[in-house]
């Protein structure tokens, strides 16, 4: 090919007939100021067909080197300034046609660097992955992930210059499959929740034979709570009165709110779930109120520690649900004291709250069924619903996921991850 017919201007992508080829996500955005190297992408990634090279440019690239082979192509877009980058990220986002992935030049000729460009990208775009390319090591890894975030350490990788062809190629191969597979599990995982949803509404009339049961367990947890407040503040002074008083409303309007929710179970699944914009947080330390007494008593010490603050659009009474669900079973595992670990932690989109006891730990042999309904290893003290609802509140109520773990220094951890959204009129 002609090299004077290589472009090295910034380039918009048109799909065209791509996708006739495949259903993959095969768009790269290379970042490049010197044009020699960006050249150098170019030659290696595909060839480059253009009518003009004084403005925004329509590309399609063919990675193929040997035309026997079957692989689709690469469609890349190449530019040389952090604002041209940061246009068509945003560009590509609001089409909603991605870059799987991203090579970007460290030093660039400009107010911020290749980092701190990768930085703003990935508030833009929450599962772009990127390659540093430098001919400089003077950044570590550790101050890499300080600029990025340790939670978006997986998403970059690093490759000194100069570079080779088949350097070029293999991280554009592998990072393009990763990000490829990673949606294809997302889409799964999505699929999955909404059969179960659709199962669970088929069977919603011989669910209601489980109503009772977990009614009675449900109900049992929160009058404990305000059993144990009231008798934990009986001689209180005036103002821990008034604080004990708050807690049992709350805790009367909670368990008034669950009723509502067992008498709901003849309407539709999305029907169900009463949402607010509500801090987090908030909700977290309105189910620790609720066990104070029970930690006091057990000689519980509760842990917060880490304490990010999120807001998110969820049930207050499903969540607090859930966190005294689980922080009851901890207590009950720890008969003679002990402590509790709560961790809120944002992540990208996400948030996760991890709940870990100093406990005996989850035995092997039932860590796959305690999700179950009536599943218990509490015997005829146990009723199997506790666990059961708090995976329906998570998993189908909220979008999220529930897991349970041993942690690797002592006791068991459940890990709750809740997407971060906020109102649809927001």
């Amino acid at each position: 090919m002609n090299t004077a017919k290589k472009t090295l201007a910034t380039l918009e992508v048109i799909e065209g007939g791509i996708k006739n080829l495949t259903s993959e996500n095969r768009r790269i955005l290379v970042v490049e100021d010197e044009r020699q190297i960006a050249q150098t992408y170019v030659d290696i990634l595909g060839e480059q067909n253009h009518n003009s090279t004084s403005q925004i440019k329509s590309s399609r690239f063919s990675t193929s080197k040997n035309p026997s082979t079957n692989t689709p192509p690469f469609i890349i877009t190449v530019c040389r300034t952090p604002d041209e980058a940061l246009a068509i990220v945003k560009d590509s986002i609001q089409k909603n046609k991605p870059f799987a992935m991203g090579f970007f030049d460290v030093l660039l000729n400009s107010t911020i660097d290749g980092i701190e460009l990768v930085r703003q990208i990935f508030e833009i775009d929450q599962q772009m992955l990127a390659v540093f390319v430098t001919a400089y090591q003077d950044r570590t890894v550790d101050a890499i992930n300080d600029i990025l975030g340790l939670h978006n350490s997986e998403r970059w990788d690093y490759l000194n210059k100069p570079f080779s062809e088949g350097e070029i190629l293999q991280k554009a191969r592998n990072l393009v499959s990763v990000w490829n597979l990673k949606q294809d599990r997302e889409q799964k995982n999505q699929q999955l929740i909404e059969a179960t949803k659709r199962l669970m509404s088929s069977d919603r009339v011989s669910a209601v034979a489980t109503v009772a049961r977990s009614v009675g367990h449900e109900f049992g947890n929160i009058l404990l709570q305000i059993s144990g407040t009231a008798e934990l503040n009986q001689n209180a002074s005036e103002d821990k009165m008034k604080k004990a008083l708050k807690t049992i409303l709350s805790a009367s309007d909670t368990a008034s709110q669950i009723l509502e929710k067992f008498k709901d179970l003849s309407l539709p699944a999305d029907a169900q779930s009463h949402k607010e914009y509500l801090v987090l947080n908030d909700v977290v330390d309105e189910a620790y109120q609720l066990m104070e007494h029970q930690f006091e008593t057990s000689g519980i010490r509760f842990c917060l520690i880490k304490n990010d603050k999120v807001k998110l659009m969820i049930s207050r009474t499903s969540i607090v649900q859930v966190l005294v669900n689980i922080l009851i079973n901890a207590t009950h595992v720890m008969p003679r004291g002990g402590q509790i670990d709560v961790s809120i932690a944002v992540l990208g989109q996400t948030v996760q709250l991890r709940i870990h006891d100093y406990g005996p730990g989850i035995p092997k042999d039932v860590m796959d069924k305690i999700f179950d309904p009536f599943f218990t290893t509490k015997g005829e003290k146990g009723t199997g619903v506790g666990l059961a609802i708090c995976r329906e509140i998570i998993e189908i109520e909220h979008a999220g996921r529930i897991t349970a773990n041993n942690h690797v220094s002592k006791g068991a951890e459940f890990v709750i991850e809740l997407p971060i959204n906020k109102p649809e009129n927001s």
